[in-house]
C-alpha cells in the first residue's frame, strides 16, 4: 500500500496526539520543576533556618538588705499612720475627759436646783449623749491604733524571720560550695594517682598512689587548688614532662626525689588573679598533712 493512500484516511485538520504532548510536556515539566523546588526549598529552610533563641532572664534572690528597701515605703507608711491614729486617740480621750467632766457638772447642777428646770435636764441629756458619742469614737480609733501597731508587728517580724532564712541560705549555699571544692579535690588527686600510677603489681600500685596522694594532699597545694576554683580558673592537673619540655607557667614539680613521680608535675593556675567570692569559709575543706 502507498505512503499516500494512508495519508489520505488521516484527518485533514488538528493536532494529532502526539503533537499535543509534545506541546503540552515542556510545560508541565516547567511546572513540576517548580512545584518540586518550592517544596524542596520550603523543606530545606526548615531544616537550615537557625532556631530562634529566646533569652530569658532568670530571676535572681533579694537580699537582706534589697528586701528591707523595698518594704521601707509600706513600713513608714504603716507608721505613719500609727502615729495619726495615736494622735486621733489622745484627741478622743481629751474630748471624753471634757464631756465626762461637763456632765459630772451639769448632774450637780441637777441635784442643787431639783428636777424642776426642764432645760437643764434636756442639756444634761445632750452632754450624756454627746459623751457616748466621743466615747463610741475613742473605742474605734483605739480599735484601729490596736491594729496598726499589730501589722506593724508582723511586718517587722516578717522582715526578721526573711533575714533568718537568708542568712540560713547562705550558709547552705557555702557549704555546698566548700563541699564541692572538697569533691573536686579529691577527684583531683584520685586522678593524679591514675595518671602516675599506670602499671605495676598491686603493691607497687599501692605504694606509688601513696606516694602521689601524700604529695598532693598538703596544705599548700590544697589552697592553690582552691584558688584556682575560686577565681574559675582551670582545674589544675598532673602531666608528665616531655622530653626535652621545660616546665611550664605556674607549674611545680610533685616529688623529684621519689621515683614514682619523678618527671611528673602539677598545672596550677594564675596566682595573680582574684577569687570570684571572698565568704567562703575554710570550715569544708579537706584536711591536710
Amino acid at each position: 500500500m502507498a505512503r499516500n493512500d494512508f495519508d489520505d484516511d488521516l484527518p485533514r485538520s488538528g493536532p494529532t496526539a502526539t503533537g499535543i504532548v509534545a506541546m503540552i510536556l515542556p510545560f508541565a515539566t516547567a511546572i513540576a520543576a517548580l512545584v518540586v523546588g518550592a517544596v524542596l526549598g520550603f523543606a530545606i529552610g526548615l531544616v537550615v533556618k537557625p532556631a530562634e533563641v529566646i533569652e530569658k532572664t532568670v530571676p535572681r534572690d533579694l537580699t537582706a538588705a534589697e528586701i528591707a528597701a523595698a518594704c521601707a515605703p509600706t513600713l513608714e507608711e504603716t507608721v505613719d499612720k500609727l502615729q495619726k491614729a495615736e494622735g486621733k486617740v489622745e484627741v478622743l480621750k481629751k474630748e471624753v475627759e471634757d464631756r465626762n467632766a461637763r456632765v459630772a457638772e451639769l448632774e450637780a447642777t441637777q441635784k442643787k436646783v431639783g428636777s424642776g428646770g426642764g432645760g437643764g435636764s434636756r442639756e444634761l441629756q445632750q452632754a450624756k449623749k454627746d459623751l457616748e458619742e466621743a466615747r463610741a469614737q475613742l473605742a474605734i480609733a483605739q480599735q484601729e491604733k490596736e491594729a496598726l501597731v499589730t501589722e506593724l508587728t508582723q511586718t517587722k517580724q516578717q522582715l526578721a524571720r526573711t533575714e533568718e532564712a537568708l542568712v540560713e541560705q547562705k550558709e547552705l549555699t557555702t557549704d555546698a560550695r566548700e563541699d564541692a571544692l572538697t569533691n573536686k579535690f579529691f577527684r583531683f588527686v584520685n586522678d593524679s594517682q591514675l595518671e602516675v600510677c599506670e602499671k605495676g603489681s598491686r603493691k607497687k600500685m599501692g605504694n606509688c598512689r601513696l606516694d602521689v596522694q601524700n604529695a598532693l594532699q598538703g596544705s599548700v597545694r590544697r589552697d592553690k587548688f582552691s584558688h584556682c576554683v575560686r577565681s574559675g580558673q582551670a582545674t589544675p592537673t598532673v602531666k608528665e614532662i616531655e622530653k626535652g619540655q621545660s616546665l611550664p607557667d605556674y607549674s611545680e614539680w610533685i616529688n623529684q626525689d621519689e621515683k614514682t613521680t619523678k618527671d611528673y608535675y602539677v598545672l596550677y593556675c594564675d596566682p595573680t588573679l582574684p577569687e570570684k567570692t571572698d565568704d567562703l569559709t575554710e570550715e569544708h575543706l579537706p584536711a591536710t598533712n
